[in-house]
C-alpha cells in the first residue's frame, strides 16, 4: 500500500509529529491512525468478500480477462508478444533477432580481419546462346522499346 514512501518520508511525519502533536500525544496518536488503517483494511477485505459471494462466476467472468491484461502489462514486449501472437512459442521472434541476423565478420574493427574496401566480382549470369524471338509489341509502346509516358516498358522486365 505505501510502496513509495521510504524512511526519509516517514521519519520527517514522526518529527513533524513530535512538532505539532508533542511528545506527550504521539504514541495515543500513532494507536489511533493504526486502528484506522487496520479497519479500512478489513473493510475493503469484507466488502469483496460480499462481492464475490454475491456475484459467484460472473466475478470470475469479469475478473478473469483483467488478471490477464495485468499479467500482459507487468510483461516485457517481446514477452507480450510471444504469449499473444504465438502462444508462448518466441522461436519465431528469435527468427528476426538482429544479433543473429548480422554476420559477425561485420562486427570486427580490427583491420587485418575486415573486408576489403571493394565489393568482390559479381558473376555474371550466362546469355542464353539463342536470342528468343522479337517481343510483341504492347499499346503504347515505341518500337525501340520504350514505353510512353513513363510507365515501365518490356526492356526493363527483360
Amino acid at each position: 500500500m505505501f510502496s513509495n514512501v521510504g524512511w526519509g518520508e516517514i521519519f520527517f511525519l514522526v518529527v513533524i509529529g513530535l512538532i505539532v502533536i508533542g511528545p506527550e500525544r504521539l504514541p495515543r496518536v500513532i494507536q489511533d491512525v493504526r486502528a484506522a488503517i487496520f479497519a479500512a483494511r478489513n473493510a475493503i477485505e469484507k466488502a469483496k468478500q460480499d462481492l464475490s459471494n454475491e456475484l459467484g462466476p460472473e466475478f470470475d467472468e469479469l475478473s478473469k480477462p483483467i488478471a490477464e491484461l495485468a499479467t500482459l502489462q507487468r510483461m516485457g514486449p517481446k514477452a507480450a508478444l510471444t504469449k499473444t501472437l504465438f502462444d508462448g512459442d518466441s522461436s519465431m521472434l528469435e527468427a528476426f533477432d538482429p544479433k543473429k541476423l548480422v554476420d559477425p565478420e561485420d562486427l570486427r574493427i580490427d583491420g587485418a580481419a575486415s573486408k576489403p574496401a571493394t565489393p568482390a566480382a559479381v558473376p555474371k549470369p550466362a546469355t542464353p546462346a539463342v536470342k528468343p524471338a522479337a517481343s510483341p509489341q504492347v499499346e503504347g509502346q515505341k518500337s525501340d522499346g520504350q514505353a510512353h509516358g513513363g510507365a515501365i516498358s518490356w526492356a526493363d522486365v527483360t
